[in-house]
């Protein structure tokens, strides 16, 4: 299945002097300010950056190239990177779907600006994500992340919040790392994590069950005192945590439990197939989800097909 490019070939805002940046790095930065320019989302600029960082790190540590240059990459750099995070590193679907479009949208861009000659990621087709059937982790597999943590280390607490919410709210990567001290709602036994949307959507809030709650209660004991709009989820110099870094520490401990296969948002899909298959519910699924067409949450439906000839069976009053 081959999805469109999100990016085409007539941008007009791109300066066609500007010679070829000479490190890579340095191409990064006009990329990334160039799509700030077009308006895209701070999420999807922290996401192809980070694809376009993991493609410079392959390019000179499996391909034992220099560089990269802009000017000398060539189709198959690119697509032997594809087939290495896919067979190698053994991402899922959805996360080499993403470094994919990190690469079209890069090569559209370089090419648009006279930096190279071809459109080097333009025969790059997108892996088909087939919804699954169970969750993502088996009972031992979240057993063994969650674990994983060590809660003596300085950023325990906060680790084991940050993968409570993933496990047990099904939040985006972004809307974590959007969260804000005023945003987590803790009373005694109840508790509640306002979502905000960063497209004027209109906020959402879940509620926080006893694994979220008391993971959140003991990194705000430890995180200390702090202003209602500062950012929930710190770094040591006490900034915001980055998407990348969020990214990051998932992989370190779906690592540590043995699923290197997976991201975060396998975990949010993990997620949404338990609460669906708890609550039965399409219209609190979505709700949840935060998503807006309900066809985009009905593919968590088949996960629970099997029930239907229970269903049925139930449904027969006949008596011997």
């Amino acid at each position: 299945m081959v999805e469109k490019d999100p990016e085409t070939l007539d941008e007009k805002n791109i300066p066609s002097k500007v010679p070829a940046p000479q490190s890579w790095e340095e191409a990064l930065v006009f990329f990334e300010n160039h799509l700030f320019g077009r308006g895209r989302a701070e999420a999807t600029i922290e996401t192809y950056t980070y694809a376009l960082r993991a493609f410079g790190a392959f390019y000179r540590g499996e391909l034992k190239k220099p560089g990269p240059f802009v000017a000398r990459l060539q189709e198959t750099d690119v697509q032997a990177f594809i087939h290495y995070i896919r067979f190698d590193r053994r991402l899922s679907a959805t996360s080499v779907n993403r470094h994919i479009a990190a690469l079209r949208s890069f090569a559209s861009f370089i090419l648009s600006a006279g930096w190279h000659r071809r459109l080097i990621a333009g025969d790059l087709k997108t892996y088909r994500v087939d919804p699954a059937s169970r969750p993502a982790l088996s009972k031992a597999e979240e057993r063994r992340l969650v674990t994983s943590v060590d809660l003596n280390g300085r950023n325990g607490p906060r680790d084991l919040a940050i993968l409570q919410l993933f496990l047990q709210c099904g939040l985006r990567v972004s809307e974590l790392a959007r969260l804000s001290r005023d945003d987590v709602t803790i009373h005694k036994s109840v508790g509640r994590l306002r979502i905000r949307n960063e497209k004027g959507r209109g906020d959402r809030a879940i509620p926080l069950n006893t694994s979220a709650r008391e993971a959140l209660e003991d990194y705000l004991k430890v995180r200390g005192p702090a202003a209602g709009g500062s950012p929930l989820f710190v770094s040591e110099r006490r900034g915001a945590l980055k998407i990348a870094t969020v990214q990051y520490l998932i992989k370190k401990y779906l690592c540590f439990a043995g699923r290197e296969d997976l991201s975060t948002h396998d975990l949010r899909h993990h997620f949404a197939l338990k609460f669906y298959a708890k609550s039965g519910n399409l219209t609190a699924t979505q709700e949840v989800l935060g998503h807006r067409d309900i066809n985009t949450t009905a593919r968590y439906a088949k996960a629970t097909e099997k029930h239907i000839q229970e269903t049925f069976d139930a449904l027969d009053e006949r008596t011997e």
